[in-house]
Parts: C-alpha cells; structure tokens; sequence
C-alpha cells in the first residue's frame, strides 16, 4: 500500500516537472532565450561559426569591391582629358612614351603647305627654262643634222659646229644638275626647318603637359609598325604649330 502511494507521488511529480518544461518551451522568459541562444552558440559551433564567418568575409569583400569601384570612378573621371599618354613598363623602370603622326603634320601644318608651294614653284621654274633651252639646243643639233645630210657644209664648219654643240650640251648638262643641286638643298632645308619645328613644339608640350621619355614620329614608311591612339598627341602639335606660325607671320 505504502510502495503504490509513493509511486502514485512520484508520477504526479514527474507530471508536474513535464507540464512546467513544455510551459516554458511555448512561453519563454527573457533568461530562457538567452540561455538558448547561448545554447545554441556554443552548442553547434560548427555550422553556426562557419557560416557566420562566411557572412563576415562576404562583407568585407563587398566592401573591398565598393572602394574599387570608387577609386575607379574618381580616377577616371578626374583625369584631365589631355593626359592620354600611358607609362609603359620596361623591365623594372616606368617609361612614358607619346608619338606624333608625321604624315598627319605634313599634310595639316600650314607652313609645310607654304614651303612645298615655294618648293614647287621653283621647280617649275627651273623645268621650264631647261625645257626652253632644250628645245633650243633640238634645233641646233637638227639643223646641224640637215646640213650635213645637204653637204652644205665645209670639214671646217662642221667641225666648228660639233664642238659648238658638244659645249651648248655640256652647258645644259651642267644647268641641270646645278638646278637639281639647287632644289635638293631647298628642300631639306625645307625639311629642317619643319623639323625643327617639330621639335620644338612637340618638346615643349611634352615638358608641360606629359614629361615622357620618349616622343616617337611615325609614318606610313617608320619603323613603327602600329602604335596604339592613346598614345597620340599628333592634334595637340598640329594645334601648336600652326598657332606658333601665325604668331611669327603677324
């Protein structure tokens, strides 16, 4: 009898402890929350400290990728637009380069269109009056032709004649390449003067603007078989040139 009542007590006890954890498990107090995140936390540290690293390091990388992005924003868009040229990197120095179209200059530089004007007005010139005393010597050496064939002429005078053909020819060859000297001299002092030009301004503006090692000038026939745009202030030497020039003619 005694041993029924005890068990009787003992499962009305445990009923009790039952119904107080399942009330505790639908309603939680403030300290049970803690206490189960605390639980939790040290509980399943694995996953739970995994992923919570996982989370962290995908934040510091999105802001990693945000500073990019920003300092890729603000670099660009505060470049200032003339300083296109781009350091190149050759073994373990940084060397700038900038190039010049030559073709470009010779064909948009006003003062190349003056001096090969001049160039080829002066070459006309010296064409025609070889071409007249040419024609003139022609003549000569035609009518020199005639008489013999006519025998109208004495060994004397035919002999004269010869040798004043053979000088009016030797006069005529040497007018020819004197004129040709005189034209190859113009034309590169033509060349120099544009060159120096060209050097001048085209330093000048690199001293300003770029401070590049090397100012390279290419053309349909260099040695420079391609160079990339970014590289190119052929409008910028072009722009001064031609300011330069009419500066010096006012």
């Amino acid at each position: 009898m005694d041993n029924t009542e005890e068990k009787t007590e003992i499962q009305s006890e445990e009923q009790m402890n039952c119904n107080a954890e399942i009330q505790t498990q639908t309603h939680p107090t403030k300290e049970n929350a803690v206490a189960e995140l605390n639980r939790f936390g040290s509980g399943a540290p694995k996953f739970f400290r995994k992923n919570r690293a996982c989370i962290c390091w995908m934040i510091a990388f999105g802001l990693v990728v945000a500073s990019i992005v920003i300092l890729y924003i603000l670099h660009f868009t505060q470049q200032p637009e003339a300083l296109k040229a781009i350091p190149v990197r050759t073994g373990d120095s940084q060397t700038m380069i900038i190039t010049i179209n030559s073709d470009s200059i010779m064909e948009h530089y006003t003062l190349v269109n003056l001096l090969k004007n001049d160039l080829e007005t002066e070459s006309k010139k010296y064409q025609k009056d070889l071409q007249t005393k040419s024609s003139e010597f022609e003549t000569k050496y035609q009518n020199y032709l005639i008489n013999v064939q006519n025998n109208v002429l004495t060994q004397t005078q035919m002999q004269n004649a010869e040798r004043q053909l053979l000088q009016e020819k030797e006069i005529l060859e040497n007018l020819t390449a004197r004129y040709s000297q005189i034209l190859s001299d113009k034309e590169m002092s033509v060349n120099n003067e544009i060159m120096d030009s060209l050097k001048n301004v085209s330093k000048r503006i690199n001293d300003a603007r770029y401070k590049a090692d090397y100012v390279f000038a290419i053309s349909s026939g260099s040695a420079i078989l391609h160079a990339n745009d970014v590289y190119d202030i052929t409008d910028e030497v072009i722009k001064e040139l031609n300011a330069s020039y009419k500066k010096s003619t006012e």
